[in-house]
């Protein structure tokens, strides 16, 4: 079979699985999109819509007023994805152009690693097999409906062959010796096209160069693991990290909460709630203990890559006199094994088990680095635990069992493997948002004048803080109603705005009444402060969700705004207060 055709072939069983797991969104494909209600997923919606509306009216894309109005905010710490931002210029459908873009990343993922592993493994099922594990792992087929920064990793394992045939180290040397120019470029455009995606994907790419070049500066590949000195010098070397670490913590110097993030080894074993077939009882328990985790029911939690490749990987460690694998006598590929270990200690940056804290690793001083320590949910990097493990797993399976077992043997053991991985993978069904979700009142807003919408409830958050409340949707509802909104979510917001908006009479009055309904109400404020703040923002409606209907908020903002004029209307479950004459 020609090459062309095989990839050809082996891309469109990627995407096939694709269109199996979020079924029916292939129905739906140009009108819904998969989400988790309420969570970020309904922000890069906007995102499209907004990076198109901005190139068009001739404006920078890369800040906005449209959110945390009139203030604005930068996008460029947004997990704003530009490139898919790009395809939206040409599709002006932001719902189509998330759905291509995650298929072509799920499809180009699986390819990728697919052809990694076909450099060391013969068998084109196993490496059949590991586009599955590094395409649809259950890290990311959970934030496939949530965070889809995280997913767009098609260009990881391009970029990991690139590097291989770009250099070439030598043990103690500090740097490499370049063989291929061409690759050298690769290696910058696949790292500029993965900037453009996602700055935790950008750092994988980082790392893992980092770590590969550690096993030869540290001259990693002649330590003799069989004498005592060796061993009691890594324990020398974890005993300084953990005391080290410890010292840091006590003298106040700020890791920003990665540690604190970190994953728990029971994590490995602890299937995602969105299994469709794992999903047990004792897991669902475990995902929400909060003596376990320190953030319970987050999907940072999850590290789970299936029992079978697990107990496999564990099986061939300590399999006595297992013949040396392809990788491992390819001088390119012999580092790996040191790279996933680093990846999974990143995961573990303090190894902690089922709740205790046992010891700071080493990688635990990476969040004590500035601007290195933005990246703080380490338990991302899972996803190259997931790229990395089955090529390292594989050789050394086809390594094992090529002279022990007939080919026909090996092949039907290969399938009934990844029969086994996809039945843990399984996703429970989606959920799909669509276009025909936005409420009748967003459509009323759209024709009336006016800057801005107001929301009840309004608030602002980032990685840090959080004041109000957010519904995410309302992001997704301004692609409709097109009006700029004072609310936000950004990674980062200027500490300013949050005292600005609590030092506003206004907000601060609304803000109070929202977040503790139980307070005695404030006064009104007066006229000229309520004139201000409308000169400020100058909303054309106040929508107030249904949950916050005739509560505290609410009323105290009809007194305030009915002596201006305004009146308010019940659409769909909504309503809408709208100056519709003047003020007596």
């Amino acid at each position: 079979m020609k090459n062309w055709l095989r990839l050809t072939l082996v891309t469109g069983f990627y995407g096939l699985l694709f269109v199996v797991f979020t079924w029916p969104l292939a129905t739906q494909f140009t009108t819904a999109f998969p989400t988790v209600p309420g969570h970020d997923s309904l922000l890069y919606a906007w995102n499209f819509w907004y990076f198109r509306e901005a190139v068009m009216s001739g404006i920078n894309p890369f800040h906005t007023d449209w959110l945390l109005y009139p203030w604005g905010s930068s996008l460029v710490m947004h997990a704003y994805m530009p490139l898919l931002g790009v395809l939206n210029l040409v599709l002006d459908n932001a719902l189509l152009t998330i759905n291509i873009g995650l298929l072509l990343s799920y499809a180009l993922s699986g390819t990728g690693a697919y052809l990694l592993c076909r450099r060391w493994v013969r068998s084109p099922v196993l490496a059949l097999l590991a586009g599955v594990i590094f395409a649809y792992s259950p890290y990311k087929l959970m934030r496939l409906p949530d965070h889809y920064n995280l997913v767009l990793t098609a260009t990881v394992p391009f970029y990991v062959m690139a590097f291989l045939d770009a250099f070439a180290f030598e043990p103690g040397r500090l740097l490499p010796r370049v063989r291929s120019w061409r690759a050298v470029g690769w290696c910058f455009v696949l790292g500029l096209i993965t900037l453009a995606c996602d700055y935790y994907v950008t750092f994988g790419l980082l790392y893992f160069s980092l770590a590969y070049a550690l096993w030869y500066w540290l001259r990693l590949g002649s330590v003799n693991w069989r004498r005592w000195q060796t061993w009691l010098r890594l324990a020398v070397i974890l005993t300084v990290s953990h005391i080290l670490i410890k010292q840091l913590h006590h003298f106040g110097v700020p890791d920003n909460d990665g540690p604190w993030w970190g994953g728990d080894v029971v994590s490995y074993l602890m299937p995602p709630p969105t299994s469709q077939f794992l999903d047990f009882e004792w897991a669902q328990r475990l995902y929400l203990n909060p003596k376990v985790f320190n953030m319970p029911g987050s999907l940072e939690m999850i590290l789970f890559m299936g029992y079978s490749l697990l107990a496999l990987g564990l099986l061939l460690v300590v399999w006595p006199n297992r013949p040396a694998s392809l990788r491992r006598l390819d001088a390119g590929g012999r580092p790996l094994a040191w790279v996933l270990l680093f990846f999974v200690m990143l995961t573990l940056p303090t190894l902690r088990i089922y709740g205790k804290q046992r010891l700071n690793l080493p990688t635990g001083l990476l969040h004590f680095i500035p601007f290195f320590n933005n990246i703080r949910c380490p338990t991302r990097w899972v996803m190259m635990v997931g790229l990395l493990l089955p090529v390292v797993s594989f050789s050394a399976l086809e390594a094992l069992w090529r002279p022990r077992l007939r080919p026909a043997l090996q092949t039907g053991l290969s399938v009934l493997l990844l029969g086994v991985v996809l039945f843990e993978y399984w996703p429970k069904p989606m959920h799909l948002t669509s276009t025909a979700d936005v409420p009748a009142v967003y459509d009323e807003v759209a024709q009336l004048p006016g800057t801005t919408l107001f929301p009840i409830p309004f608030g602002i958050i980032d990685g840090y803080r959080k004041l109000g409340e957010v519904q995410t949707e309302q992001f997704f509802y301004q692609t409709r109603h097109h009006k700029k909104l004072p609310i936000g979510y950004f990674s980062r917001i200027k500490p300013e705005i949050f005292d600005a908006f609590r030092q506003d009479t206004v907000l601060g009055r609304l803000l109070t009444l929202q977040t503790r309904p139980d307070t005695l109400p404030p006064p009104l404020p007066t006229t000229t402060q309520v004139q201000t703040f409308l000169r400020t923002y100058q909303p054309a409606a106040f929508v107030v969700h249904p949950d916050y209907q005739n509560q505290p908020v609410h009323r105290y903002l009809c007194q305030m705004l009915a002596p201006l004029g305004y009146t308010e209307r019940q659409i769909g479950g909504y309503l809408l207060l709208a100056k519709t004459g003047k003020a007596e």
